[in-house]
């Protein structure tokens, strides 16, 4: 596993990733998908590397929705994120559409990976416990 891949996408997910919510249907009940929300492509590339390489995340299992404003080009914008993130279009959920934005064009709209496999999520909670133990001790893992 790559240290510092590592230690980046647990900061990623950590900050710009959903935690685990109730589940509205069943009493008692939550809800723990991986997902992450953000604009940069940098940022989504890293995080799609590390859930691929070092959580072993089958591209199968892989979800991704965009958000974008009235104005923009949807299918570019799509086509954009796929390239980018290595998911298919087949695989990305309904694209939300907002109100005219005011920056209508200039951007490539906001990019959500989500991934549904729990023992995944805690295996990242575990990760994301240990890393921060060990930079709060002085002994992390990262050189």
């Amino acid at each position: 596993m790559n240290d510092k891949r590592r230690l980046a996408s647990l900061i990623i997910w950590w900050c710009e990733g959903t935690k685990a919510r109730r589940d509205k249907r069943w009493k008692n009940s939550y809800i723990r998908p991986i997902e992450v929300t953000n604009t940069d492509p940098k940022l989504i590339k890293l995080f799609m590397d590390f859930v691929r390489k070092d959580l072993q995340i089958e591209d199968i299992k892989l979800k991704a929705q965009i958000q974008i404003h009235k104005g923009d080009n949807q299918e570019e914008i799509e086509k954009f994120w796929s390239k980018i993130s290595g998911i298919p279009l087949s695989q990305f959920n309904k694209t939300i559409v907002r109100e005219v934005g005011k920056k209508v064009g200039k951007t490539r709209g906001t990019f959500k990976v989500r991934i549904y496999n729990q023992k995944k999520f805690e295996e990242m909670e575990k990760l994301l416990e240990t890393e921060l133990e060990e930079i709060s001790s002085g002994s992390s893992s990262v050189g």
